[in-house]
Order: C-alpha cells, then structure tokens, then sequence
C-alpha cells in the first residue's frame, strides 16, 4: 500500500476507537514502554495529542523517576529535541501540539530510547507518520525505537523509500 493510503487507513481506523477503548489501550502500551526504561535512560518521547496512544505516563514516569526526558520541538520545518524536567515547560506550538517553550536543543543522538508516533505500521515494523518526515530525519541506529499504535492501524504492507526508518519494535494493544 503506498504511504498516502497507509496513512488515511491508519488514521481512519485510529479515530473509530471509542475514547474510553482508546485510553484502556494506551494504558496497556504505555505500561510496555515504561517496563522497558532503565534507570539510566535517555528517552525521547512525543507529548501525545488528539486520538493518539496517549503518553502522559509515560512522561510522568520519566519525571518523577529523574530519568533523563526529551520531548519533540518543530522549528523552522525541523524537529529538534530539548530536555523536558516540568510539565510547565510546555506550551501549544504548531498543529496544536505541546512543545517544549525553550529552544534548548539537544544532539538528538543522545537519546538511546525514542518512543515514536506513528498513523499507520505493518508486520516489517515500516510506518507512516503525518507526512512531513520529522522522525526519518532524526532516528539513527543510536536509537532504539520503539513505534507506539492501535492494534487496528496495522495495514498489510507499506510502500518505503529508501531515507524511511524502520521501527525496533511497534508496541500495540
């Protein structure tokens, strides 16, 4: 399935589950995620929005662990990463997402665990994200990323052009 159709069918399927199943599940997911976090850990983690798995504890794990927390910043048509140590250092930026009110970037490459949103997956661990390509442009194999989704947005197959990153592992409920 080409990226376009992924995406839509992903998304689509995202905003079928009723809000209730929605948060059930995303606890499930983020129960994973916070299990797969040492305490010496660098994580790079988005601040969910909409109808996305949700992320907050994940981030609340994180903070009141001390565990080292990096949360997305769009600037300028670029993703950058800055260090998250209080929930009041974010504010509403671009596409209604909470961003980090600081520019204080970080070397994205210091982050060993990068928890990834995604609209669409399939069995090879390839995803869709909305299209701008922010996440390709900063996962490296530094990185152990794990791709975070609904069970229903898994499609079949997705069509990849050669600078997509594929996920570690896609964690679902």
């Amino acid at each position: 399935m080409n990226k376009k159709d992924a995406r839509k069918t992903g998304l689509a399927a995202r905003a079928a589950i009723p809000e209730e199943i929605r948060k059930q599940k995303s606890k499930i997911v983020e129960a994973q995620i916070i299990s797969r976090i040492q305490p010496d850990s660098h994580v790079g983690c988005f601040v969910s929005m909409r109808d996305e798995i949700e992320t907050d504890e994940i981030i609340s794990y994180c903070l009141k662990n001390n565990i080292a927390l990096y949360v997305p910043k769009v600037k300028h048509k670029k993703m950058y990463f800055c260090p998250l140590h209080d929930l009041s250092e974010l504010e509403k930026g671009g596409f209604g997402v909470m961003e980090p009110k600081e520019d204080n970037f970080v070397d994205a490459s210091i982050i060993d665990l990068m928890v990834v949103p995604l609209s669409s997956f399939d069995h090879e661990n390839h995803r869709t994200g909305y299209g701008a390509g922010y996440y390709d442009s900063v996962l490296t194999d530094k990185h152990k990323k794990i791709g975070v989704a609904f069970k229903e947005q898994e499609v079949d197959f997705i069509e990849t052009d050669p600078w997509d990153v594929t996920l570690d592992e896609i964690v679902t409920a």
